[in-house]
């Protein structure tokens, strides 16, 4: 199957070049630690190139941390504070890397005014933020789009927490197109009659575009929007992939955040008519 899914993967890279999975900031609620999903100091952009301008310029990068660095949050008195931020150094002589903290009188005069003195408070944040920790039972190398099997979304109003959510998220089993073994077991799954469409002589290969999915608690796929993405004009064709579809039982089913969502099913999916594994 990884040879069938490797011209969709080139499309994904084609669109996706800079849409790497990024690492977590982390938080401390109630002395839990916790996966930040994202990077609440984004959001002031004057404050994010102040706070640039005084991390070493050799710090470690990479495409999982593309600023090199890692800020360290808490949750106390209802309010989200800043308590650390850590980089990481790389000797090129000895091989060694080590990770170091911004110094506290460095982070105050940075923060200054979301500053008491000692209390760094995000007053500059009226969003939701979302935390996670646990198994972790997706992950997409984009960004933060990863989900985890205890989450919260915890709106934050000018600093201060207004309301938390609380997720306990879990997979039901079945099938989906990232989990599948080969082109034959898909055309098995999903037979279409290909010899209605004298079009397709000679093909080896059909690209569905799959979006707009929904599908139940039990793994049924209520709905979906199928288009024949390539070769074109072979509008029926995608009527037949959509029944097909809707017929097949049991996809897998992620309950996410409150929501039952299909992971795996939505997307570029290449369908083989040749013999080619």
């Amino acid at each position: 199957m990884k040879r069938l899914l490797f011209f969709f993967a080139l499309l994904l890279v084609a669109t996706a070049t800079f849409a790497t999975g990024q690492t977590s900031d982390v938080i401390y609620i109630g002395g839990m630690r916790w996966q930040l999903l994202g990077r609440p100091i984004y959001s002031d952009s004057k404050l994010f190139r102040e706070l640039i301008a005084v991390l070493p310029k050799h710090r470690s990068r990479s495409t999982a941390n593309w600023d090199g660095f890692t800020s360290f949050w808490s949750i106390r008195q209802n309010a989200l504070c800043l308590d650390s931020i850590q980089y990481q150094l790389y000797d090129n002589a000895t091989r060694k890397s080590w990770t170091e903290c911004v110094p506290a009188e460095t982070l105050q005069r940075v923060f200054k005014k979301y500053s008491n003195g000692t209390t760094i408070v995000a007053s500059w944040l009226t969003e939701d933020i979302r935390v996670g920790k646990g198994e972790r039972l997706y992950y997409l190398h984009q960004l933060f789009d990863r989900f985890y099997e205890e989450e919260q979304i915890i709106s934050i109003d000018h600093g201060k927490v207004s309301d938390v959510k609380t997720f306990h998220n879990y997979v039901v089993d079945g099938f989906s197109f990232d989990n599948i073994k080969n082109a034959a077991e898909l055309r098995e799954k999903l037979p279409l009659h290909i010899e209605r469409y004298p079009e397709l002589s000679g093909a080896k290969r059909i690209i569905f575009q799959i979006s707009k999915v929904r599908v139940d608690s039990t793994g049924h796929l209520l709905d979906c929007k199928v288009k024949v993405y390539l070769p074109k004009g072979v509008d029926k064709l995608a009527e037949e992939m959509e029944e097909a579809m809707k017929a097949y039982y049991p996809w897998r089913v992620m309950f996410i955040n409150g929501k039952y969502r299909a992971f795996g099913i939505e997307g570029l999916i290449p369908y083989r008519l040749d013999s080619r594994e």
